[in-house]
């Protein structure tokens, strides 16, 4: 029998909907909870032969709670961002999906040494390097967002952050289903904002795409106005 433990601060509340809504899709696996007035304890199970494929899930998981949700919870927590919109979603997740290949290699490899996982343990101390990197990538950004006039200005910043690690991908949003058609595969929109238009734009934006066609979409205008200045949209 595999078996182990996840525990996590109780503050993290959207982080713990994300772990426990992945775990009840995952039919490889048992889970129970245990909570203490600021902790919860998920314990796991598994039969040995699941092992490596559970492990990978829970992998996939784990980078969503660390490269998405808690490096946003970062960035909104340094960035001098008073009041939310498209445009400065639009740049938030372009800093948060940013060099995304190499950060999930240093995650997996924090992950597969770890004896068990802890979450925000793991993030404070074993991920530290990340969150270095990640403060001098925010100090930068508040410098160039000092310089901003306007949302134009804020566009630029973050079709630049996006640029620079190129436009690779051919994208489809029908309805609020997103798919990656150059890498054959259907794209999850996490619910990292209590807007799923800002949620959706942090799902487009970490696929890095060049092209998306929408087929019976029914945005704001400022969604329409935000995607035209990141990526060429076809509508249908």
């Amino acid at each position: 029998m595999w078996s182990n433990v996840i525990s996590i601060d109780k503050s993290y509340d959207r982080e713990i909907g994300y772990i426990l809504k992945r775990l009840q899709s995952t039919k490889e696996l048992s889970y129970a909870i245990e909570e203490s007035q600021g902790r919860m304890w998920i314990y796991l199970a598994s039969v040995c032969e699941k092992q490596d494929e559970v492990e990978e899930k829970l992998q996939g998981i784990f980078e969503v709670i660390f490269l998405s949700f808690l490096k946003l919870r970062f960035f909104l927590d340094k960035l001098r961002i008073r009041k939310m919109s498209h445009a400065k979603c639009a740049l938030i997740c372009s800093i948060v999906h940013f060099d995304r290949e190499f950060e999930s290699n240093v995650v997996s490899k924090v992950i597969s040494g770890s004896l068990d996982y802890n979450i925000d343990g793991i993030m404070n101390f074993r991920l530290r390097s990340l969150s270095e990197g990640w403060q001098e990538l925010a100090d930068l950004a508040n410098r160039l967002l000092d310089g901003c006039n306007s949302e134009t200005d804020i566009y630029e910043i973050a079709t630049f952050i996006t640029g620079s690690e190129g436009k690779l991908n051919q994208l489809v949003l029908h309805h609020n289903s997103l798919r990656n058609l150059t890498c054959h595969k259907s794209v999850e929109v996490v619910d990292l904002f209590d807007s799923q238009e800002y949620n959706m734009l942090s799902a487009i934006i970490r696929e890095k795409p060049s092209e998306i066609l929408l087929e019976d979409c029914n945005f704001t205008a400022p969604m329409s106005a935000t995607l035209k200045k990141i990526v060429r949209v076809i509508e249908k």
